[in-house]
């Protein structure tokens, strides 16, 4: 081992020797050996396969700090800190590990790997970079700084070059705005329609309008630098300059009006501060003398206003007013002569209405000639003034101005509804009249008139009002009005008695929908845009309103039958009119209305129209599967015809009981005819089905119904595919109830026949003792008289069921037997109540014609047709024979008892051959 040490270590000093720059080929080296150990760099011999450290020199112990003997055996990877890996991929690399000395150590390694003697190492020098890497960082943190130092002085010349370019191109806006500013206010001023202008305390144009150029008549360079009084007439300048001084020496805003070359002037002067710091002086000048003229005409029409409002205030009538007025316009014009002409109509003559001064019209009505004459006078609506020399109207005919001369005229036209209504003349004003007299007088006497005619149209309106109030007040329907804001406007006398409101102004002025339409029946708000009265006023549409509610003053509310129509006035909405009534009864007769259209009214099912929609309706795949069951009642004519339309119609209730009671509340009970029902049952199986139909038979036994669950024929079929027809699954179950029907007939007869049997002996029991005694009888009496077989037959059956009648009599009856005179005519009924039972079944429909007459006697006096002798059917004469038989008590009385009174009765009431025969058998 040693050896392989020192081989290695030789070698090792061989390839530092190798890797030296220098050529020492003729320098005195030490042996190897001693140089590896006399290296300042740690040198490790490394063997490969363990990585265990073979060699180190001297210097390695000192740098890690390990003593040498420990040193060699150990693991280089170890050593430094690092993970399991090939010591060749070492090469080349910087590693940082930490040092004895509390330092960090950043090495250079380098790795060559050697073999010898078939053993691999590896030869690791780490060379201490820890000061170079410092300075290089050192180095780098200088250049960073160096070029923060430098980027930031780059950025603060470019920071500073852009605020400067910022600034001058604010300055440059800001003179672009101050030019703008200037030429903006001199627009503004230019369009002032007043003259403006400044001038320094030297009295300098400094600043002036286009007002100004256009008033000096001079432009804009030939203006500024002079002074005013340098522009205009001196006479004016001398007012200016006084001003000027005026204002200068108290410091204020001065206004003062001048007048000059026929115009009115209002001069404003201010004091101010020019720019360059010193006073100044401000004008404005405005002329007003349009302004001025307005305001003496509007003085004039104060006064006409004063005239006008003095007449319409005053109580004169009409006529007076008009002479009135036509006085007064007279006194302002200072006119001698005046005359105010009415024209009724263009084809009727000028009527003088009045007259001031000393005319003398000759007659109230002008000639028709006139009319025209002046109609084309003023057709233009205009006035016609004459003020110059000597005039003569056509008036002058009619008129007599005292032998004065007419100097000046003035002829006004006014007008109501674009229609001609008068004329006004005025004479002889001494400044002679304008335009604006004739405007006045024709604005005064238009509206005098005009309100004349109001005054006519308000007293018929009032009379139309009353009238109008009074149809309202007449009809019974409630009528009120409603504004655009939904204000009431005005109501009737019903509306009031409808709502519980006792006075109109209770309602006048409110809000109708917060009053009697803020809710709904249950509670619920009803916001007002909601309400369809109120989108009366929306839309311009009526509506009408059946399912809503009122509500009253004194809280409850009633269902309202109610319209509501638009106003409209130039095609924009003003206001709605509603009418209303109480539709509570009107309700609930059209609920009864509905109900009965789709309810029978006597069992309160379902009804055939309605069947016919709901068989439709249920005909969907989610009602599969569907069942339908229907039923046909057994014996409603015997019914009806024994006891009468009351019982059948409580037959058929009693059957609609047992369907409602026996089926589901999804299932559709309806009778479809006088005696079929059919019940729809939507999800339903053949099984179900089956089991409802079992339950309506049981119910129908225990109601005690005629013949019980036979008193109805059932039939039924389901329907499992949606291909399946409805119609066909209704036809389905129809032919099993008639099959049903048909098979049970007999029994079904027999059943109903054994009910009425024992709804008599269960009403009156001796009735069974009776009718078996009777039947006894007859069959001994018909043995007597030995008859046929089938006339046997024919006595007993009868003899048993000749009073089934009685069945429809009351307990009182049967029991009276016919003796009270008063009952005997219901009594003797019982026989055709008979006839017609045993006539409604086959099995005793030949019983029938005998039960009928089993009461008629031999000698014509019995009942019910009186028939005598022979007219009686044999075997009806054998049933009265019975009956006296058991009436007598003759089954227990002696043969003579017989004979007597056989004897007695026969020719009378029972047939004699009979007896003779009876007699001799005996």
């Amino acid at each position: 081992m040693m050896k392989h040490e020192q081989r290695a270590r030789r070698r090792l000093a061989l390839i530092i020797l190798l890797a030296t720059p220098l050529l020492l080929w003729s320098v005195d080296l030490p042996s190897l050996d001693a140089a590896i150990d006399y290296m300042s760099e740690p040198v490790l011999l490394v063997h490969a396969q363990d990585k265990s450290i073979v060699y180190a020199n001297p210097i390695s112990s000192t740098f890690f700090a390990i003593p040498h003997d420990r040193l060699v055996g150990r693991s280089l990877l170890s050593l430094l800190g690092l993970k399991d890996q090939s010591l060749a991929d070492l090469h080349g690399k910087t590693l940082t590990i930490p040092h004895t000395d509390g330092q960090v150590r950043t090495l250079q390694v380098t790795v060559q790997s050697l073999v010898s003697n078939d053993t691999y190492f590896y030869l690791v020098m780490l060379q201490d970079r820890t000061r170079q890497e410092h300075q290089l960082v050192r180095s780098r943190i200088l250049s960073i700084a160096l070029f923060t130092v430098l980027i930031v002085s780059i950025l603060f010349i470019v920071l500073f070059l852009v605020l400067q370019v910022r600034l001058m191109h604010r300055l440059e806006e800001q003179q672009k705005k101050q030019n703008y500013a200037i030429k903006l206010l001199q627009s503004f001023l230019d369009a002032d329609r007043r003259i403006s202008y400044i001038q320094d305390e030297q009295g300098e144009l400094m600043f002036v309008n286009a007002a100004l150029e256009l008033f000096v008549g001079k432009r804009f360079d030939q203006i500024l630098g002079s002074s005013i009084e340098s522009l205009v007439h001196p006479d004016f300048s001398v007012k200016l300059k006084q001003l000027d001084e005026a204002v200068i020496a108290q410091q204020r805003r001065m206004v003062e009006d001048m007048a000059w070359d026929n115009s009115m002037y209002r001069i404003s002067k201010f004091p101010l501060v020019l720019p360059d710091g010193n006073p100044g002086l401000g004008t404005f000048a405005l002329d007003i003398t349009e302004q001025v003229r307005q305001e003496e005409e509007l003085q004039q029409n104060l006064k006409r206003s004063a005239l006008l409002v003095d007449l319409l205030s005053s109580r004169e009538k009409a006529e007076n007013q008009f002479q009135l007025a036509l006085n007064r316009v007279s006194e302002l014009t200072n006119s001698t002569f005046g005359l105010l002409l009415h024209c009724e109509g263009p084809s009727d003559p000028l009527r003088v209405h009045a007259s001031y001064g000393n005319l003398q019209p000759e007659g109230s009505l002008l000639p028709l000639s006139f009319t025209g004459y002046f109609q084309n006078l003023l057709a233009d609506n205009s006035t016609h003034i004459q003020n110059q020399g000597s005039i003569e109207p056509p008036l002058s005919e009619v008129l007599n101005p005292g032998g004065e001369a007419l100097t000046s005229m003035i002829t006004i036209g006014y007008a109501v509804d674009q229609k001609l209504a008068g004329i006004v003349f005025l004479a002889n004003s001494p400044s002679g009249y304008t335009e604006q007299d004739g405007y006045q007088v024709k604005l005064l006497f238009a509206s005098l008139h005009t309100s004349m005619l109001k005054q006519q149209k308000e007293v018929e309106l009032e009379a139309s009002k009353q009238s109008l109030r009074l149809i309202l007040d007449s009809t019974a329907e409630g009528i009120f009005g409603i504004d655009q804001k939904g204000l009431c406007t005005f109501c009737n006398i019903s509306c009031l008695t409808l709502l519980g409101y006792e006075r109109e102004e209770e309602l006048l002025g409110k809000n109708i929908h917060a009053l009697i339409h803020h809710s709904t029946a249950d509670g619920k708000k009803i916001d007002e845009q909601d309400c369809p009265i109120h989108q009366t006023l929306v839309t311009g549409i009526g509506v009408e309103m059946e399912y809503d509610v009122f509500w009253r003053k004194d809280g409850t509310c009633f269902d309202v039958l109610c319209y509501s129509y638009p106003q409209i006035q130039d095609n924009l909405v003003v206001g709605a009119v509603v009418t209303f009534t109480n539709n509570t009864e009107r309700k609930a007769n059209l609920a009864k209305i509905e109900y009965l259209s789709f309810h029978d009214q006597l069992t309160g099912l379902y009804n055939r129209a309605y069947f016919d929609e709901a068989l439709v309706a249920i005909d969907i795949k989610r009602n599969l599967p569907i069942s339908i069951i229907i039923g046909d009642v057994n014996g409603l004519k015997l019914t009806n015809d024994i006891f009468g339309h009351t019982a059948g119609d409580t037959l058929l209730t009693d059957v609609a009981k047992v369907l409602s009671a026996s089926c589901r509340s999804t299932d559709i009970i309806s009778r479809i005819g006088g005696d079929e029902f059919v019940v729809l049952l939507p999800n339903t199986g053949s099984e179900t089905a089956q089991e409802i139909i079992d339950q309506i038979q049981q119910r129908m036994d225990s109601m005690g119904v005629l013949a019980g669950r036979r008193s109805i024929s059932l039939g039924w079929a389901t329907k499992m595919l949606k291909e399946e027809r409805i119609h066909d699954l209704y036809d389905a179950a129809e032919d099993r109830m008639y099959r049903q029907k048909t098979l049970r007939r007999t029994e079904t007869q027999r059943q109903q026949l054994e009910v009425l049997t024992n709804m008599l002996f269960t009403k009156a029991p001796k009735e069974r003792e009776h009718a078996l005694r009777v039947q006894q009888h007859a069959m001994r009496i018909a043995r007597l008289l030995e008859v046929s077989s089938e006339d046997l037959s024919l006595i007993t059956r009868s003899g048993y069921y000749h009073d089934i009648g009685k069945v429809v009599l009351d307990t009182t009856l049967i029991n009276a037997k016919g003796r009270d005179t008063t009952m005997q005519r219901q009594y003797q009924e019982h026989v055709v109540s008979g006839f017609r039972i045993l006539n409604t079944f086959e099995e005793t429909i030949d019983l029938a014609p005998l039960v009928l007459h089993h009461h008629e006697r031999w000698d014509g006096t019995g009942y019910l047709k009186g028939l005598h002798g022979e007219e009686i059917p044999y075997i009806s004469r054998v049933l009265r024979l019975a009956e006296v038989w058991e009436r007598e008590g003759l089954e227990e009385a002696s043969d003579e008892t017989k004979q007597t009174v056989l004897k007695r009765l026969a020719g009378t009431e029972v047939d004699p051959t009979m007896v003779s025969q009876i007699l001799s058998a005996l």
